[in-house]
């Protein structure tokens, strides 16, 4: 589980710990390990930090969350950055009751990879979840959807999903076509790393977990309308 807290929260060694502020914890004394992908970027933080109090603190949050979306989580894949960050407790600045990037961090692997990442306090030994902003994670959903063509689907998770398959395919396809037969061989070893007839069945499984995830997704809806 990944679970995220402020460098003032969080006062325990129990974890690993990882900063994702762009300073890398700095101003808070913090000395510990540094996961900068996740760090904002200073040209869209500068303008929301200059705006505050200027305009409307939705309207610049929401600025902030689309720009943070674009040029940063856009870019990563949510499985890899779970693999590389599993067990561990992502820190910044701000209080867990207040504005922060990784609580746009946390709603986008909930979104996407169907989990939870929980905000949480620990002094010593005593750790606690803790309640985040809830108007944050509805603002990087209209974020994500955003000039997207969502395929047919209303889950953004069973896109994610779906065009992770399809990009498996296409890999297939290339592999096909480039050594003319239905594997991948090591330069090196000769040794088969992959076929592309396994990429075809991965691409498939993704699908069939697409489709899941857009019939759970669907009857959650139905259920909050209820």
């Amino acid at each position: 589980m990944i679970s995220t807290s402020s460098y003032n929260n969080w006062k325990s060694d129990r974890y690993i710990t990882y900063s994702i502020s762009g300073d890398c914890g700095k101003k808070a004394g913090y000395i510990g390990r540094n996961f900068k992908q996740l760090a904002p970027k200073l040209s869209f933080w500068q303008v929301w930090h200059d705006n505050i109090g200027v305009i409307e603190e939705e309207e610049n949050n929401r600025y902030y969350i689309e720009q943070y979306y674009e040029q940063v989580l856009s870019k990563l894949d949510p499985e890899d950055i779970y693999r590389k960050l599993d067990g561990s407790i992502l820190l910044c600045y701000e209080d867990n009751t207040e504005f922060c990037h990784r609580h746009i961090v946390a709603g986008w692997l909930e979104i996407l990879l169907n989990i939870e990442v929980p905000e949480k306090i620990a002094y010593g030994y005593n750790v606690e979840t803790v309640e985040r902003p809830d108007y944050i994670k509805e603002y990087l959903e209209s974020a994500m959807r955003k000039n997207r063509n969502m395929r047919g689907f209303n889950s953004l998770r069973a896109l994610y999903l779906f065009e992770k398959g399809e990009k498996l395919e296409e890999e297939a396809a290339r592999l096909k076509e480039s050594n003319n037969v239905d594997t991948f061989t090591d330069i090196d070893t000769g040794e088969i790393i992959v076929t592309a007839r396994e990429y075809m069945q991965e691409a498939c499984y993704l699908r069939c977990r697409a489709d899941d995830a857009e019939e759970e997704y669907n009857k959650r809806r139905v259920k909050v309308k209820e």
